[in-house]
């Protein structure tokens, strides 16, 4: 048995499943962990019971040494008395596609290389099972053909450590993105996603913008809203990313940052991360 630890807030957690479905899809048998979520609640806490997904948890599985959060995990991990494997670098490593059975898998694997070949699966599989709100609904009917979401991330990006880490994406690269998109596609109708709503209607200069704004928004219907319309400009951040990569329009049109990290050697270690038919400002 193979068992991923499923980390961080919902991007990150749909690179995670996507890998271990890419491992079940190969023939191993997996399992995810997602015991983390019991103590870490950032971003909404654990989502992907938001989707259609069908490969089993650890939770209330006899296997409980396997718990991330466990003490006998642990105890287990100190002595190396537990095979791990863990991703030492963002860059796609082909030896995570065929690892060694009965082994706890850590990482991000933030590239679609782990996962490209079972798209149309994900495709399924990162459909909401749930019920949209009556906000989700609304925003979902205004959504026009000649449509493109906008994704600012701000909020922590901004906190401690993390504006040395992540950074944030600055107004030239929004009006870049924003002047390519518009001299291929004409007119457009922007739906704006952010943390930060008030710094957006502040400093964004555009035309046909719509806000979503309200305090009932959910992370897995953002995405989904995002994943509707036409083309896609996305943040920094692994929460666009699936917003765009769900988007089945044909001729999308998807701008990515250049710069996806402040911190230099993890900036040297994007080039796997973005698709590359998407379009890198």
């Amino acid at each position: 048995m193979i068992i991923v630890k499923i980390v961080g807030g919902l991007g990150n957690q749909m690179f995670c499943y996507a890998y271990a479905k890419m491992l079940s899809i190969s023939g191993y048998n997996v399992k995810i962990d997602t015991s983390v979520y019991k103590t870490y609640k950032l971003h909404g806490g654990y989502q992907l019971d938001k989707y259609n997904i069908d490969l089993d948890t650890l939770s209330g599985d006899k296997n409980t040494k396997f718990y991330s959060n466990g003490v006998v995990f642990k105890i287990l991990k100190k002595f190396g008395l537990l095979k791990i494997k863990r991703e030492e670098s963002l860059l796609f490593d082909e030896s995570f596609k065929t690892p060694n059975d009965k082994v706890y898998i850590e990482g991000y694997f933030q590239s679609e290389k782990y996962f490209c070949d079972i798209k149309d699966i994900l495709l399924n599989q990162f459909v909401l099972k749930t019920t949209l709100s009556n906000y989700a609904i609304s925003i979902k009917d205004k959504i026009t053909q000649n449509s493109c979401s906008i994704h600012i991330r701000r909020g922590d990006y901004l906190l401690g450590k993390n504006i040395n880490y992540h950074g944030v994406c600055d107004l030239k690269y929004y009006q870049d993105a924003t002047d390519f998109l518009e001299q291929k596609c004409g007119d457009l109708t922007y739906f704006i996603f952010s943390d930060d709503i008030e710094w957006a209607k502040g400093n964004l200069k555009l035309n046909n913008a719509f806000y979503v704004d309200s305090s009932d928004r959910l992370p897995h219907e953002d995405i989904y809203l995002m994943s509707l319309c036409q083309n896609n400009i996305i943040a920094n951040s692994t929460f666009s990313w699936w917003g765009a990569y769900l988007n089945q329009n044909q001729n999308k049109i998807v701008i990515a940052p250049k710069i996806w990290f402040s911190n230099a050697k993890l900036q040297s270690q994007t080039s796997d991360l973005i698709p590359n038919e998407w379009i890198r400002v």
